[in-house]
């Protein structure tokens, strides 16, 4: 996602660095258009702008390894509106964000955007296959729309494992054909990713449990990613 997202700002016209210590080949390899910079500390010097965007458990630690930079900081990532808050303590210029629908290599992924300078951010991605959408509270929008494609996702991964515990998935099947699509992509989107997803699915508990809803779904839904 993050390497899609830059290539969406390169494309826009903005020059895009990153720093290569610790990371992997793979990760290279996806960043090799853009500028590298020796060190997270050069990067924050270089940069106006800073996106993070990594696993929801990680938001904290990274927002924390760049305190102290003075321009605009952008957590673009799966947390909840109350984590979004313990981010903002440590980056003064902080901006929400939430990401919806896949890495913007074609349209269709719209950045939903908040706070005082989410205007300034929304403008470098006018135009591009990532639309800006400047709201009220991104994470909370984040929060809202995976907790029904990642929540429901497992979901249906657990109700197939109870109708193989009791050997009568094919009949399941048969009784739910409109489904047979929508589970194919949870298990591979499962596959490939659901580890990542654990984190999620645990902010968004967090989520429900500020706005007094049951927590119990995703907290289920996370260690059905677990497994």
């Amino acid at each position: 996602m993050g390497a899609s997202v830059g290539r969406v700002l390169q494309g826009n016209g903005h020059d895009v660095v990153w720093a290569p210590p610790g990371r992997s080949e793979a990760t290279r390899e996806r960043a090799r258009s853009f500028v590298a910079a020796t060190s997270l500390e050069e990067l924050a010097q270089r940069a106006e702008v800073i996106l993070s965007i990594c696993p929801p458990h990680a938001a904290l630690d990274v927002a924390r390894s760049v305190q102290g930079f003075d321009g605009i900081y952008v957590d673009a990532n799966a947390i909840s509106p109350m984590r979004a808050r313990e981010v903002a303590a440590l980056q003064p210029r902080f901006v929400d964000g939430g990401i919806v629908g896949g890495p913007p290599d074609e349209p269709g992924t719209t950045l939903y955007l908040s706070g005082d300078e989410a205007a300034t951010v929304s403008v470098l991605f006018e135009g591009s296959d990532l639309e800006p959408h400047v709201c009220g509270d991104a994470s909370a929008v984040k929060m809202a729309y995976a907790a029904w494609t990642k929540g429901t996702a497992a979901l249906l991964l657990a109700i197939r494992d109870v109708a193989r515990h009791f050997d009568v998935e094919r009949e399941w099947q048969l009784a739910t054909p409109e489904l047979a699509g929508r589970l194919a992509a949870a298990e591979r989107s499962a596959a490939a990713k659901g580890w990542r997803w654990i984190g999620e699915m645990e902010e968004i508990a967090d989520t429900f449990a500020a706005a007094r809803q049951p927590e119990g779904f995703h907290r289920a839904a996370a260690e059905v990613y677990r497994s």
